[in-house]
């Protein structure tokens, strides 16, 4: 059985690196650049540039008689468990199912609806234990970090909330009727993956390969796809509020399906500036807009929870 666990992801080491730079080297590393170093950095860690890092943190390590050599070391630390968390993604999750009881806590979602809550120590638990069945479906989940799920996980009507998808392999899994609030998905991949009339907010994708991704009849608000490649992605009567896409991967095979029929609004704005927002969409997944906006529709309602 691989030894998944929850790692930093690519962004977040980042992160710690481009702070570490800045406190050992204050004049070159003053902020001004800081998004590039965080990109750079960030694509190096993903593979998509041969940045030398290596002996940057080992002159880092060696700075004022190694003060900096402990903070160093976990960085290196955290980026091998992540490589050794991203070469899992290959291998399904094969633990079978376990019959442990865990001591769910309830949520009222709402009247007739009463969702188990999974926090962090719970999912740890079914991780090593095997999940058992029905584990992500009439659940809410609440701050924790996503790292490993059985292909065909269906995950209907549950509620993630500030949750991570950190390294997670996603497979024919089944996120319908659902709600996510706040969460990441960073260097995930999904295959096989819809959201059928389910709602986003502040969800972001970051750094992930999405082979096959529908978001039919889902609605997105203030959403980003950041870095991602794709493969085959869906947006049949989707509705976008707000979203933004940038530096999308396509291959030659790379489909992306009925964005013509996607609602593409922002809320707040003026219709030229939405009218822009839709153009920029369509440019950055590499889809040729159509000369006339499609037929104004209702969008899907706001959830009541």
């Amino acid at each position: 059985m691989p030894d998944y666990q929850a790692v930093l992801s690519g962004h977040e080491i980042s992160r710690k690196i481009v702070d570490l730079l800045e406190v050992v080297y204050p004049i070159q590393y003053n902020g001004h650049r800081r998004a590039r170093y965080l990109r750079n950095i960030n694509d190096h860690i993903q593979g998509r540039n041969d940045l030398p890092l290596e002996p940057m943190l080992e002159w880092t390590a060696r700075v004022e008689n190694g003060a900096y050599a402990e903070k160093v070391e976990a960085l290196r630390q955290s980026i091998q468990a992540f490589q050794t968390q991203k070469a899992l993604l290959t291998q399904a999750y094969d633990k079978g199912p376990s019959e442990d009881r865990f001591p769910y806590k309830t949520f009222d979602a709402g009247p007739g609806q009463s969702l188990k809550i999974v926090d962090q120590t719970i999912y740890d638990q079914a991780a090593q234990a095997g999940f058992p069945i029905g584990f992500f479906r009439d659940a809410y989940f609440d701050h924790v970090t996503l790292y490993c799920m059985p292909d065909g996980a269906l995950c209907a009507d549950s509620i993630f909330r500030s949750c991570k998808f950190n390294v997670c392999r996603l497979v024919e899994v089944d996120v319908r009727d659902a709600s996510l609030y706040d969460c990441e998905f960073h260097s995930c991949l999904l295959r096989n993956v819809q959201f059928p009339n389910s709602f986003l907010s502040c969800t972001h994708f970051r750094d992930c390969d999405l082979q096959s991704l529908s978001l039919t009849n889902t609605h997105l608000r203030r959403c980003n796809i950041i870095d991602c490649t794709v493969k085959r992605l869906d947006f049949l009567g989707a509705a976008l509020d707000g979203c933004s896409f940038g530096r999308i991967i396509r291959g030659t095979d790379s489909t992306v399906l009925h964005l013509d029929t996607a609602a593409i609004t922002q809320s707040g704005a003026t219709a030229e500036e939405c009218a822009r927002n839709r153009v920029a969409i369509f440019q950055a997944l590499g889809v040729q807009a159509p000369e006339h906006h499609p037929a104004k529709r209702r969008q899907p309602p706001m959830p009541g929870r």
